[in-house]
């Protein structure tokens, strides 16, 4: 009664077996990228390059319906998808699965070269093709026939309590395969995390000033001036970011210059170090998003590594790349016309955090991140705009990033439930290089109202504004908008984002009872 009936493996058993197959394989090829600390998981190299093949509008999209979990949300989903193909194999390939193994090399050749960026492409090839063959033969021992030799006919080599004991195997190694993947991948956060925040920030040659007493807004809910590293958004593209051994890293100047160098992080460290207070943004932030912060900014003047290099006649743009291959790029003049770029190293008075760019990243006030703010930064390269086409404007994405004229009303929450009499209306607006010269709010459509602002942190920095309402009862919208030191008013055209910054007003409903 072992044998099972009929003589023929189920689509469903083949299925199942094309999912514990798969999922060995990729078990196994996400180990054995482990070897290299600096090649990515197969899985996230693979989301990775979902999202740079994702059009931007519909990356926005994702982004609005499920956060900054996107990538998390992309990472299951690669899984699932090829968890599916290898239960359409097992099904397809249930009465020969000797016949499975091109497959499974074609399909590694594929997600091998997929994943991996250029520097680990053999290795990564090697690790998925290597995984692949190992599903083949799991799928092959599980669904192997033999003959029958009294009926002459094929049987399944396996009695049915045999494969049921052989696939509880299979589904444990598995288990046991990803626990030990995500353990070591632990293990090396941790241990960069331990080197991290056993290091001291060199003292700086140029402090920044203390934050004025009045440049917070005394009321519950309020933004702080400056944003605690923990609180600081993050948008990047790593799914994981990059574990760097700062032993083994180093920053490399080249292209366009007369003295290319490479600097080690004890150089680094070593270099005259100054401290600023920035804003930084997202180009994603829709109006009214909260994708933008301010942190104290520590580092290298990048003119002072330009002047080393020796900038040639020709070079045109700033290229800043990550240890995992990202790009960004900028124009060159912006790095020269004052506004102090930084190849920073910490934030908030600590060594970068390993979310923010742990060694060294670029900090550039005035410029969204997309087009300045390289994170895990390996490579500063000087070029002509024709010869390099960054990231995010091969994405689609306008190449001036020049942050926008913009404003937010932190408190109340939109559709709050308030009291009638006072309420104090508050929140943050920023325009660099130009700075804040007023912010006004506007109720119900009504006349446009100044409003009291903080002390300024710098032109660099956000600065936050409050504004006593005597509110009355009812449903009211209250809008607000910010106008720069020059006179100019913010933008009231509503836009997303994309391919550029959003623009409109920022505006809440309240409601006031008695």
């Amino acid at each position: 009664m072992d044998d099972p009936q009929p003589n023929q493996w189920s689509k469903a058993i083949g299925a199942y077996v094309g999912v514990l197959s798969t999922l060995l394989a990729l078990a196994t090829a996400e180990l054995l990228a482990l070897i290299f600390p600096g090649n990515p998981s197969p899985v996230f190299g693979i989301a990775g390059r979902v999202i740079d093949l994702t059009p931007a509008d519909i990356r926005e999209n994702l982004i609005t319906v499920v956060g900054t979990n996107d990538k998390l949300f992309l990472g299951i989903g690669i899984v699932l998808v090829v968890l599916a193909l290898g239960a359409v194999v097992g099904t397809k390939f249930r009465n020969r699965p000797e016949s499975a193994w091109t497959v499974y090399v074609i399909l590694g050749l594929v997600l091998g070269v997929i994943a991996a960026p250029s520097a680990y492409i053999l290795w990564s090839i090697a690790a998925s093709v290597i995984g692949g063959l190992v599903g083949w033969a799991i799928l092959v021992a599980l669904l192997r026939r033999r003959v029958d030799a009294e009926t002459n006919q094929q049987q399944p080599a396996l009695s049915r309590r045999g494969f049921l004991l052989a696939s509880g195997v299979v589904a444990v190694v598995a288990a046991g395969g990803i626990t030990t993947i995500a353990a070591i991948r632990s293990s090396r956060e941790q241990g960069v995390e331990r080197v991290r925040s056993a290091l001291s920030l060199p003292r700086p040659v140029k402090k920044a000033l203390p934050v004025p007493a009045g440049a917070a807004v005394d009321v519950k809910g309020m933004t702080p001036p400056v944003t605690p590293n923990d609180d600081f958004y993050r948008i990047d593209t790593a799914l994981t970011p990059p574990t760097v051994d700062v032993t083994n890293w180093s920053l490399s100047i080249s292209g366009k210059v007369d003295n290319p160098f490479t600097l080690t992080y004890a150089d680094l460290m070593a270099m005259p170090q100054i401290q600023k207070r920035v804003t930084l943004a997202c180009v994603s932030n829709p109006v009214g998003g909260d994708l933008v912060g301010n942190a104290l900014w520590q580092g290298v003047p990048l003119t002072a590594l330009l002047d080393r290099a020796g900038v040639q006649p020709g070079a045109q743009q700033i290229v800043g790349e990550s240890v995992d291959g990202f790009t960004v790029a900028f124009p060159l003049e912006l790095a020269l016309d004052g506004r102090e770029p930084l190849v920073a190293v910490g934030m908030n008075d600590e060594p970068l955090p390993v979310l923010h760019g742990f060694p060294a990243r670029l900090v550039v006030p005035g410029l969204y991140g997309y087009v300045s703010a390289t994170k895990w930064l390996s490579k500063i390269r000087l070029t002509t705009m024709a010869e390099e086409t960054p990231f995010w404007v091969q994405n689609g994405w306008i190449a001036d990033g020049r942050i926008a004229a913009a404003s937010r009303i932190d408190v109340p929450s939109s559709d709050a439930e308030v009291r009638v009499g006072n309420v104090v209306v508050a929140g943050r607006a920023w325009h660099q290089e130009v700075a804040v010269g007023a912010v006004e709010v506007s109720v119900d459509s009504g006349p446009w109202q100044s409003t009291k602002l903080a002390d300024s942190m710098g032109i660099d920095c956000w600065r936050l504004w409050s504004w006593n309402w005597a509110a009355t009862p009812g449903q009211h919208r209250i809008e607000v908008r910010m106008i720069d030191a020059n006179g100019t008013v913010q933008s009231s055209r509503r836009t997303d984002p994309g391919p550029g910054p959003s623009s409109g007003y920022d505006q809440i409903m309240i409601d006031v009872s008695d």
